[in-house]
């Protein structure tokens, strides 16, 4: 499920960077950077899930919100990260990935934001399952740390909210010369 979901982001990423310019070439870096940060926090709650679950089936998996309210609400925190929901930082790449795209082909632009919305939707209905309803599964804890994914997730949340004009003239200074 997540590896579709970064399927639907490199192709962001590669829409940002063949509209080109400055600003779509920003926010293709922005998007590279944002979707690494929250697709590994991702993996991280996905490993501890498979960890306490026992399999990777999503069928044998349910009510993770219940039977390991940490996890399953970290992991929720995670999909809806890189839906691209604000105030995340994937949520700022694309705005400006689909912005930069309505000011040079808006109708490529619908396509774009069509696109993310069945990725979105897929996504979610997928979580439903998996986060609520009724608990399957063994319902061991982890044995491993939650740090790395807060980590992550707490950077991919400042991101959305503040990026630091170093990081900011950093992606300018890289996207400049890319056309």
């Amino acid at each position: 499920m997540f590896a579709y979901s970064s399927i639907e982001h490199m192709g962001i990423i590669t829409f940002a960077f063949g509209m080109g310019g400055p600003l779509a070439n920003f926010a293709g870096l922005l998007h590279m950077t944002m979707h690494s940060l929250t697709k590994s926090a991702i993996f991280f709650a996905v490993g501890h899930v498979t960890q306490v679950k026992g399999t990777q089936r999503i069928a044998d998996m349910g009510g993770l919100t219940e039977s390991h309210p940490v996890l399953g609400w970290a992991l929720i925190l995670g999909v809806v990260a890189i839906a691209g929901l604000p105030p995340l930082g994937i949520f700022t790449s694309e705005f400006l990935v689909v912005s930069s795209t309505f000011a040079r082909a808006p109708a490529l632009a619908l396509v774009l934001v069509f696109g993310m919305l069945v990725g979105l939707a897929a996504l979610f209905l997928r979580l439903n399952g998996i986060a609520f309803g009724e608990v399957r599964g063994p319902s061991e804890q982890a044995k491993a740390s939650c740090l790395p994914m807060f980590a992550h997730l707490g950077l991919v949340l400042v991101a959305g909210v503040y990026l630091p004009p170093a990081l900011v003239g950093w992606f300018e200074t890289v996207a400049k010369p890319l056309g």
